[in-house]
């Protein structure tokens, strides 16, 4: 993901090795040593010529009109948002894409978290950085939910307890499509984390290379809760609408669950005053982003590219 690289051809290149032909409709051939698609079968899918797929996938052909981005979906079986990927990377790619996103919560999120005091929850930045946590979600998982966290990188350093590993790679599947949905290529940050993890995770190469893309509306994940233990909730995750990949996450638990209890325990203690009589803050925001142990930026597009 070289910040120097057209990222619709990054795109196109990553998903294309994405791909067997048999997912595709293609047969599959004796002894083929090609890995994923080759150029010329995503051309004939689309219905281009093999030369402009060529210079789109290397970044020097011209902006792609409307059809030949709805031809490329089509070709490299696309959903809803890995379409509306695209599309976005092809007007980034021709400088028509939005100024890139502002690093400042967004006005209004903290207020947000603070009408919630009844239930954990967090705002998550479109590199999926926990930047600010309300008082329950200060609770949940002691330690393991904390402003300034990344939970790309927490998910991979945390493989695969608690969960089962069917839960773990559903949940590492769902953040890293989230984290390429959400992010602006352009983000060093971005760029730092896809690096360091390439470099330490064969996981998230494996996860990152099937270059799944989507955002993240709910969950199921388990989470310790003092005197409780290990219980499932669901957390479910509102845009913030006009941001640029900044979200609004909520735990939830449902009905009839051993997570009623605990959340209704987790909550109580959370909202109590503590001994010197002093209202907590009901907020906190991060005061910085937890560290990336990439060497530099340079060395972060190497790895990444």
């Amino acid at each position: 993901m070289n910040g120097s690289r057209n990222p619709l051809a990054e795109f196109l290149r990553d998903r294309r090795e994405s791909l067997e032909p048999e997912s595709v409709g293609l047969p599959v051939e004796p002894g083929r040593r090609v890995s994923g698609l080759r150029r010329s079968e995503v051309a004939h899918l689309a219905g281009i010529s093999a030369d402009y797929y060529l210079r789109l996938e290397q970044g020097r052909g011209h902006q792609p009109s409307q059809q030949v981005l709805s031809a490329l979906s089509r070709a490299l079986r696309l959903d809803h948002y890995g379409d509306e990927y695209l599309r976005r990377m092809a007007a980034l790619a021709a400088g028509h894409a939005e100024p890139p996103v502002s690093g400042d919560i967004p006005s209004g999120a903290l207020d947000l978290l603070r009408l919630h005091r009844d239930t954990p929850a967090y705002v998550s930045n479109a590199t999926m950085d926990v930047v600010a946590v309300n008082r329950p979600g200060l609770l949940l998982a002691p330690g393991g939910l904390h402003p300034g966290m990344n939970l790309v990188l927490s998910v991979f350093a945390h493989y695969p307890q608690p969960h089962s590993e069917v839960h773990w790679e559903r949940t590492a599947r769902a953040l890293v499509a989230s984290l390429r949905y959400h992010a602006d290529p352009r983000d060093a940050r971005l760029r730092r984390i896809v690096a360091e993890l390439s470099r330490t995770d064969h996981r998230f190469r494996r996860i990152w290379g099937a270059c799944g893309v989507g955002p993240q509306f709910n969950a199921w994940p388990m989470v310790h809760i003092d005197t409780h233990g290990w219980v499932t909730l669901r957390a479910e995750s509102l845009a913030l609408a006009g941001t640029g990949g900044w979200t609004i996450t909520l735990f939830f638990a449902e009905p009839q669950t051993p997570g009623v209890a605990a959340l209704a325990d987790l909550v109580r203690a959370a909202n109590s005053a503590p001994s010197d009589g002093c209202a907590p803050e009901a907020v906190v925001v991060a005061a910085e982003l937890d560290p990336i142990t990439v060497a530099d930026d340079a060395d972060a597009e190497e790895i990444a590219s």
